[in-house]
């Protein structure tokens, strides 16, 4: 199968740029005119978006940053193209950005959006055909529609999800291949004096995605922006014992416009002791430096659930147990050994 003309081809693409925090990609183009493809290739399609000259940041983004005024309406688009030697059903979804625990950005729509926060998404004002059918070895464009309702400040942070199905022919085995393209929309400038800031609503206790024990900080961003190189810092002081406290240190977060996320504070092999703490939380980020200080509490029942299945503590607490054990036998025995050893002397100087 030979490659018909291609302005620059993709082997593998991850439309996502560096700048706004998504997922940079690697970009291979073909060397050579009429280079094969092998139809059992990785790719199952491979896509180049077509940036406009007026695109935020630069047309060698890998997403599009678009300024958009009330009631405007713009396209722009993507090329496709299938390598393989079967027809393909190209799908496409938008998505509006999240922050996934520990501040990181997700515009796969792996989870949903806290619409408390994103009252006026933007995946509203951006829309893309659900489904393109791309023949074997055919190249098309999927055209990306844009259309502003009312004026907004700050930015609209979505992405195009397109996504194929692929059947493995060695194999039951079905692959599904999925990119997503930046689309962010820009408004009015937000004035520093509007900022709201990060706030932290709530606390709870409960473990990460691998199962680690941890004290989980939520952590809202209720403005229209990107917070980037987000260094984050903090501590939970017990107010009644000192010496009881748990801290965190992110570095280099990147947190979505209008979402929440869990901040972990991970226990590790600490007991959790209940009750009534110090929180401060320090955020440092491209846009600004915010320390919050808010009382939480701890239940013993919180304590308790964690306590019991926080495998690093109940291991440190065996350990601890074995320990003691031990020590008591040693000590015990130390003991008897001295007891006995009087009892002797004794006997030797009533003896003689």
């Amino acid at each position: 199968m030979r490659i018909k003309r291609w302005r620059c081809l993709l082997a593998i693409v991850v439309v996502l740029g560096v700048t706004l925090g998504l997922s940079s990609g690697v970009t291979q183009a073909a060397k050579h005119k009429g280079m094969k493809i092998p139809a059992e290739s990785k790719a199952t399609f491979m896509i180049m978006p077509e940036l406009p000259q007026d695109n935020i940041g630069g047309n060698h983004l890998g997403y599009f940053n678009l300024r958009m005024k009330t009631g405007q309406e713009r396209s722009v688009r993507v090329q496709i193209y299938n390598p393989t030697s079967e027809t393909l059903n190209i799908y496409g979804q938008i998505k509006d950005a999240t922050t996934r625990e520990n501040a990181s950005v997700d515009y796969y729509g792996n989870m949903l959006p806290n619409r408390k926060l994103l009252t006026d998404p933007g995946s509203q004002y951006v829309s893309v055909d659900k489904k393109t059918v791309l023949p074997a070895g055919a190249t098309k464009w999927i055209t990306i529609k844009v259309k502003t309702k009312h004026p907004f400040k700050g930015v609209k942070a979505t992405a195009v999800n397109l996504s194929s199905m692929q059947a493995n022919q060695k194999s039951a085995v079905k692959n599904i291949y999925r990119y997503a393209i930046g689309v962010v929309l820009t408004g009015e400038k937000i004035g520093k004096n509007h900022y709201q800031f990060i706030e932290t609503p709530s606390i709870k206790t409960g473990f990460t995605k691998n199962r680690k024990a941890a004290i989980r900080i939520k952590v809202n961003n209720p403005d229209p922006m990107y917070l980037k190189h987000a260094q984050m810092k903090v501590k939970l002081q017990n107010d009644k014992w000192q010496f009881i406290q748990y801290s965190q240190t992110l570095k280099d977060g990147k947190v979505a416009p209008n979402s929440d996320f869990d901040l972990d504070v991970l226990l590790g092999g600490k007991r959790l002791v209940p009750g009534t703490y110090q929180l401060t939380l320090t955020t440092k980020n491209d846009r600004y430096t915010k320390t919050l200080h808010k009382q939480v509490l701890i239940t013993k029942v919180q304590a308790r659930y964690i306590n019991r299945l926080n495998a690093a503590y109940l291991r440190n607490r065996n350990w601890i147990l074995v320990g003691l054990v031990v020590i008591f036998l040693i000590t015990a025995g130390l003991v008897v050994q001295r007891v006995r050893k009087r009892k002797r002397d004794r006997h030797a100087k009533d003896g003689q």
